[in-house]
């Protein structure tokens, strides 16, 4: 007899239904625990999978065991080195305020996360250990640019970039549980002899002012009176800057930190200067259209570099000539260090570079003072002076 109540007594019995043109099983394991669950489209399958859930209780039963899902650990998927490095590229963006500042860190770092994703992008984190950070480290010493023999090798600082990316994704890694220590805490990268001594002259400063349009050379005259960085420059907006004080907020520099910033003169007529313009923008310095600079920046830079003849100059080379200024006007290395917002009184000295004249005439004083006084008081140099007591006194 075909009821509705056989049919729930036998489904029941049987411990196999169907759902949403699915079969499923349903049964109780040692531990007295009721289980349900989807086996497949067949009544025959789902009739199986019954048997052989209900045949594993009794074995367990029958060993003193017990046989329940719920006591198996869950296995999660081990996380892969791509997957963590999407997730500290997300952080990262996060921490970038300005959109376009954005765009220009990812292009600059396309081919270093390229590179490390081919590398171990479907490796798991745990599964990377200090030989494979040490092998990484010795192919690229040995990886050249170009073909031939105009191949030359990478440069110590683009070897040391790709390392350091490595060891902040891996250092990610440990502050989130996913590694017990950082891999590539062991390896020590060579030293970058990267120094400049390359500091704008007077002469040069007026030929590049010269050759600038009209609209960027606020930028350049107030990057010369305060010695803030490019990306510091063009992500400034005027809700940061207080004439009237004479001083602007950096929210975020390159140490991860805010600092304020004290305005000269020059300064503060550069500011007012980009004030006059005509388009209205939050960014202090913008195309003339209102546009942000950071993505095509070097469109408009480098034509008039060369139109102003300044050899092997960047944009950067304004900050060293901003900190060689200061120095060879008698400040103090220590206020150089908190106006230009350098962390070590050392990392300002590679920036403070007094000029050639500066340091000639400097030198000039030692041959001034060394030459004896024409009138002949003196008796002699210091050296013969020296001789002279010697002699008196027998030694």
């Amino acid at each position: 007899m075909d009821t509705p109540e056989h049919r729930r007594t036998k489904r029941k019995r049987d411990g196999v239904f169907q759902r949403d043109r699915r079969w499923w099983i349903r049964w109780t394991c040692s531990l007295g625990h009721d289980h349900r669950s989807p086996v497949g489209d067949t009544k025959s399958k789902a009739l199986d999978e019954y048997h052989k859930r209900r045949a594993s209780v009794r074995r367990a039963r029958e060993d003193g065991q017990h046989f329940c899902p719920r006591l198996e650990p869950k296995r999660k998927q081990p996380v892969t080195f791509g997957e963590l490095l999407d997730d500290y590229l997300r952080r990262k963006d996060l921490r970038t305020r300005d959109e376009a500042e954005r765009k220009l860190r990812r292009r600059k770092e396309a081919a270093r996360v390229d590179l490390l994703r081919a590398r171990f992008g479907h490796l798991p984190v745990s599964a990377i250990g200090p030989r494979d950070v040490e092998a990484l480290y010795e192919d690229l010493k040995e990886r050249r640019l170009g073909e031939g023999p105009e191949a030359r090798p990478l440069a110590v600082a683009t070897i040391n970039r790709y390392m350091k990316l490595l060891h902040a994704v891996l250092r990610f890694g440990v502050r989130h549980g996913l590694l017990l220590n950082n891999p590539a805490s062991s390896i020590e990268l060579a030293r970058e002899n990267n120094a400049r001594n390359r500091c704008l002259s007077g002469d040069e400063e007026a030929r590049l002012m010269k050759a600038l349009p009209v609209w960027l050379r606020p930028l350049v005259i107030v990057a010369i009176n305060t010695g803030m960085r490019r990306g510091e420059l063009l992500a400034l907006r005027w809700e940061d800057v207080d004439l009237s004080s004479g001083q602007l907020r950096i929210r975020r520099d390159k140490a991860g930190e805010g600092r304020w910033v004290a305005l000269n003169s020059g300064a503060v007529e550069g500011l007012r200067a980009a004030k006059r313009r005509s388009v209205v923008s939050q960014l202090v310095f913008c195309t003339p259209e209102g546009h942000s600079l950071s993505p095509n920046f070097k469109r408009y830079w480098q034509p008039a570099v060369k139109a102003a003849g300044l050899p092997n100059f960047r944009f950067h080379d304004l900050r060293h000539t901003f900190a060689s200024r200061l120095v060879a006007r008698g400040v103090s290395s220590y206020i150089v260090q908190q106006a230009g917002g350098w962390r070590t009184a050392s990392m300002m000295q590679r920036y403070a570079h007094l000029d050639p004249g500066t340091i000639r005439a400097a030198v000039e004083l030692l041959a001034i003072q060394g030459k004896p006084d024409p009138s002949g008081t003196d008796s002699g140099t210091a050296l013969e002076q020296e001789h002279s007591e010697e002699a008196a006194t027998g030694v």
